[in-house]
């Protein structure tokens, strides 16, 4: 669990959460808990701090997670067994409905760092990228 992640929405103010794992660009919704304001306590919109949130990724500006947050996840993680833990479906049993958290890979990867994307492709490769947009990046 990634703790203290600061999330920004658009034209309100920013609030902390702990997120179950971190956000992929395939997400639609970005869950988390505890969320508070960013002096720490429980905002007035919400009805009972134990819940577990779901927010939809279009009204996110962007998600600041702090490297400690990281580090933390990759202790965490490390005293945690990961032995059988490859390609296996991380579920949270006290989400609704058993939503699925992300696999494994995708949490061990994005704590401790990938040289290889999930897709199978080398890291840096330009491959399925279009290459007008990868002409703009390079003049940029």
């Amino acid at each position: 669990m990634l703790r203290n992640a600061v999330v920004h929405l658009a034209n309100e103010q920013p609030f902390m959460v702990d997120l179950l794992v971190p956000p992929t660009p395939a997400d639609s919704c970005l869950v988390c808990r505890n969320m508070r304001t960013m002096s720490g306590k429980k905002p007035v919109w919400v009805d009972n701090a134990d819940s577990t949130f779901l927010v939809p990724v279009f009204q996110i500006r962007f998600v600041e997670i702090p490297a400690t947050s990281y580090a933390e996840a990759a202790a965490d993680d490390a005293a945690a067994p990961a032995a059988g833990r490859t390609g296996e479906t991380i579920v949270d049993e006290s989400l609704p409905g058993g939503l699925s958290g992300g696999t494994a890979d995708a949490v061990d990867a994005a704590v401790w760092g990938s040289e290889q994307p999930p897709d199978g492709q080398p890291a840096g490769s330009d491959e399925g990228l279009d290459g007008d947009l990868l002409r703009r990046i390079r003049e940029a």
